[in-house]
Parts: structure tokens; sequence; C-alpha cells
């Protein structure tokens, strides 16, 4: 594990210590390391450089001190976001909702394994998305809003008028989800293992 990895392992243990970080919940960590990652980068309240990371091993034991208080407050928040936007899915069963969605989505690949400019489009959603306090997931959460919008209208973004409108409806979609409430992403989780655990 990195520092940082091992930092908001610590933090997430912490808050809750049924949490298999190493084991079946391994990917729960690598969101979070993630999605701090984009923090750093993407909001405007972040107090530190995006090359944080590499410049570590120079940090005083003041400055460590200060980074793991402010880990200790972003990882409550995330793991806050993560009960709110997160849902599991048990065993069978399902959501029309998230069937719908997946069809959308897969609607929209063939564009988007073809989207030259697709790297800047998710650096403004996650942007977007970062500031409006949606912390969790910000990456995959990007990536579903472009693909949908994408899906949608199928515009020739190298077209000024088109790309302008595609631009103008995905912020508003955007905005629309951070005013949001209750699940936005949907895992699938095993049921024996489910089982196993809360027995």
């Amino acid at each position: 594990m990195s520092y940082i990895e091992t930092l908001i392992n610590e933090k997430i243990k912490k808050i809750d210590a049924t949490i298999d970080t190493c084991g079946c919940d391994r990917r729960m960590l690598q969101l979070a390391c993630k999605d701090f990652v984009n923090y750093m980068k993407f909001s405007n309240k972040s107090i530190y450089t995006v090359d944080f990371e590499q410049k570590l091993n120079d940090f005083s034991e003041k400055q460590r001190l200060e980074l793991d208080f402010f880990l200790s407050i972003w990882t409550t928040m995330w793991m806050n976001k993560w009960k709110q936007r997160v849902k599991l899915l048990i065993g069978n069963e399902k959501k029309k909702e998230t069937n719908e969605s997946t069809q959308i989505i897969n609607t929209a690949e063939p564009i988007w394994q073809t989207l030259e400019c697709k790297q800047e489009l998710i650096d403004i959603v996650k942007t977007t998305l970062i500031n409006n306090g949606e912390i969790c997931v910000t990456e995959l959460l990007a990536e579903n809003v472009l693909k949908k919008e994408l899906s949608k209208n199928k515009p020739n973004l190298k077209d000024k008028q088109q790309a302008v409108a595609f631009l103008e409806n995905l912020m508003h979609g955007v905005h629309q989800i951070t005013k949001t409430t209750g699940p936005i992403m949907f895992v699938e989780v095993n049921k024996t293992y489910y089982n196993s655990v809360t027995t």
C-alpha cells in the first residue's frame, strides 16, 4: 500500500471495523483512494497540490499530522456519502432502473470508444460533482453521466453548435444529480458471502 492508501485504510477501519479492506472490500478502499486523489486535484477547497503524494518524503512531522487530521475528516465524509449513494444488491436482487441504466450506457459505448475529448469531459464532470459535494465514486459517476447524455443525442462534438448544446445538457444533468438523495450507484454482492458475515 502507498502511504495515502495506508492512512485511508486506517481511517475506514476506525469508522467500521467490520470492513475487510484487504479482502472482499478491497474495491471499496481502491475507490476511496481514487476519490481522494480526484478531490485533491479538482476541489476548489483542496489544501494540497496535485503532486503532494510525490513530496511526502519531504513533509515535516507537523505537515504529516495535518494531513492525518485532514484525512480523518475527509474519510468520514466519504463514508457517509458511500452509505447514501451506494446500494448493495444481494444475490439475485435486481432493480429495474439499474437494468435500464446499463442498456442506456451500452448504447453509448461505440461513441465512447472513439471520443477524442473523453478525458477533458470526464474532468469537467468530476470538477462539478466534487465541488457540489459528490466526493464518492466520482470517476465512475462522471463516466456514467457522460455515457447517458451521449446515448440521448449522439452529438457530433466537432460541430460547435452541437458541442455547446451537449455541454449545456450535460451540466444540467450533473447539477440535477447533486440535488438528489439516495443511491445512484449499485454494487452486486455475493449472497453466500453476505450471509456468512451477517450471521
